[in-house]
């Protein structure tokens, strides 16, 4: 009987702690860029709330990065967050991928594709984590070298394709840290965007796909940066969605540093 004890603790103990290994071992800070919406006429520092709710739901701290302040000032924050976040919003200006502005573009926010290209130039010098959600993917990629799909419904090939107010299933390959961090190849996901990663940048690969072939996330093996085109805090906050609850859990393992 006092064996049975025995192992029945062992096994107690191991549990627990198979479960802080699958997690992050300490609280993250992570740094949320504000969204510069327009808005508001300028008169407010934000991001949706979704965010910051999701990034503590998985035992981080959420702060909110403001893009007043100078290069050294932004700079001394950066070194002061673990993870960098990208958020979704307006369309990146094709301008910062060489690119003309299609018919069906929709608007852009010149001061916030600025301001999120000047902290991914002080992110890359230190080599902070980077997660980029929709145009936070996108940005991610077009800032390393990649360019997007402007319009999907007009431009890609492929037919009858929608990735507004709809949900749809995606595959995850099987090596990639996406699917590693929340123990799953195959999921389902919302969507509200019509812009998609195109060239993917030099270093990054494409690991997950929607039926249609479009692109879902990118991962890099060479810097610590994941990006997602869906929306997993609205999963997380909205629908409690667990495979994606262990996405904000394990940040660290999502954004695991790739080889120089």
């Amino acid at each position: 009987m006092r064996g049975c004890h025995v192992l029945y603790r062992v096994a107690a103990i191991a549990a627990v702690a198979l479960f802080w290994l699958a997690a992050d071992a300490k609280p993250l800070v992570v740094g949320i860029a504000e969204t510069c919406s327009p808005e508001d006429e300028g008169l407010n520092i934000s991001v949706r709330k979704s965010y910051a709710d999701a990034v503590a739901r998985g035992g981080h701290l959420p702060l909110v990065i403001s893009r007043f302040g100078s290069d050294a000032q932004m700079d001394a924050i950066l070194a002061r967050i673990d993870v960098l976040l990208l958020a979704g919003g307006e369309d990146v200006a094709p301008a910062r991928y060489g690119d003309t502005d299609h018919p069906k573009l929709g608007k852009v926010n010149l001061e916030r594709d600025a301001f999120e290209f000047r902290i991914l130039e002080l992110a890359r010098k230190r080599r902070l984590p980077i997660v980029g959600i929709c145009r936070g993917c996108q940005i991610m990629n077009v800032f390393f070298g990649g360019t997007l799909w402007q319009d999907l419904p007009s431009e890609f090939p492929a037919e009858n394709v929608q990735h507004r107010g709809v949900t749809h299933p995606i595959s995850i390959l099987p090596d990639s840290r996406l699917a590693q961090t929340i123990g799953a190849t195959n999921a389902t996901v919302n969507s509200r965007h019509h812009q998609a990663v195109k060239k993917v940048a030099q270093g990054f690969r494409i690991v997950a796909t929607a039926p249609d072939g479009v692109p879902e996330a990118i991962e890099s093996s060479g810097y610590p940066a994941i990006g997602v085109q869906f929306h997993p805090e609205n999963l997380v906050c909205e629908n409690g969605d667990a495979l994606f609850l262990r996405f904000f859990e394990r940040l660290t393992q999502a954004v695991a540093r790739g080889e120089e």
